[in-house]
């Protein structure tokens, strides 16, 4: 991307939820992400939690636990937690310390809706959006300098 937009990347992450956090930083997928260039990608890595809540069946329904129709395992909701608000306020501080032009943002949900329209529109900050049609927010579009496609490019990442 460096050379197709002419501009050397900064500082890049890598945000996410584990089980645990503490431990996860030092699996060896972590461990790679991190590694520094040119071996490796460079990314800081920032891994948060997951929620874990029992699912119990509506009071109308009987209320009691959701299970496993033949192991009766207690089915949870699993949810990441403060993994968007992270990236919002590392996007944030970022910006702040070192003034950056170009964000190349991997994440296509709208919950950073707010953090690039105030980037985009008051800092005068260039966005490429990286991902496919199926996982970029419509609401982030409309402020895209550029996208690139994760899928034109998969065979050639792949193959490194």
């Amino acid at each position: 991307m460096e050379a197709t937009f002419g501009e050397s990347i900064g500082e890049a992450y890598y945000f996410n939820a584990d089980q645990d956090p503490a431990t996860g930083k030092a699996n060896a997928f972590h461990s790679a992400l991190a590694y520094p260039p040119p071996a490796g990608p460079g990314l800081r890595v920032k891994l948060y939690w997951l929620q874990k809540k029992p699912l119990f069946w509506p009071t109308s329904w009987g209320g009691g636990p959701v299970l496993h129709p033949e192991t009766h395992r207690h089915f949870e909701l699993v949810q990441q937690k403060a993994v968007d608000v992270g990236l919002a306020f590392h996007l944030m501080r970022s910006f702040n310390q070192r003034r950056w032009s170009t964000l190349y943002l991997a994440a296509g949900d709208s919950d950073f809706h707010e953090a690039v329209q105030h980037l985009v529109e008051n800092e005068n900050v260039n966005l490429i959006l990286i991902g496919n049609e199926t996982t970029i927010s419509g609401e982030l579009l409309p402020y895209a300098r550029a996208i690139v496609s994760v899928s034109e490019h998969a065979e050639r990442l792949a193959r490194g």
